[in-house]
């Protein structure tokens, strides 16, 4: 059985930005303490804890649910691609797409506060 091409089209689409945005967010995880290290010269005998503030927090809370929505997204895609060569699924299509897209919004929502909390982290920074 040949699959609905636009299906699968659509989900490469959106994989791709979801791949980059687990990448970038893996990544940005360690921006607070390179941060600290390399640009303000914190020695690396000294803990960075007594530096960090909630800013920090959030930016890492923030990254962390958008990975784990990403990879949530990426299994869910897996059922969408099932549905594009007509298999079964547990998941009504209507309910499939509809955790879709609120993945994917949720994982772009939170990597963008994400990143906002980092900015004000650096910016309201003082040692």
């Amino acid at each position: 059985m040949e699959p609905e091409k636009w299906r699968v089209e659509t989900n490469d689409r959106y994989s791709k930005i979801v791949a980059s945005v687990i990448h970038l967010a893996t990544g940005s995880l360690v921006l607070p303490a390179l941060f600290l290290r390399e640009f303000l010269g914190a020695p690396k005998e000294t803990a960075l804890l007594p530096f960090l503030n909630c800013w920090v927090y959030a930016a890492w809370s923030c990254f962390t649910v958008s990975i784990f929505l990403g990879l949530a997204y990426a299994w869910l895609s897996v059922k969408w691609i099932k549905l594009a060569w007509g298999q079964k699924i547990v998941l009504s299509e209507r309910r499939l797409e509809c955790l879709l897209d609120t993945t994917f919004f949720l994982m772009a929502v939170l990597f963008l506060a994400g990143i906002v909390s980092l900015l004000c982290f650096f910016v309201t920074f003082h040692a």
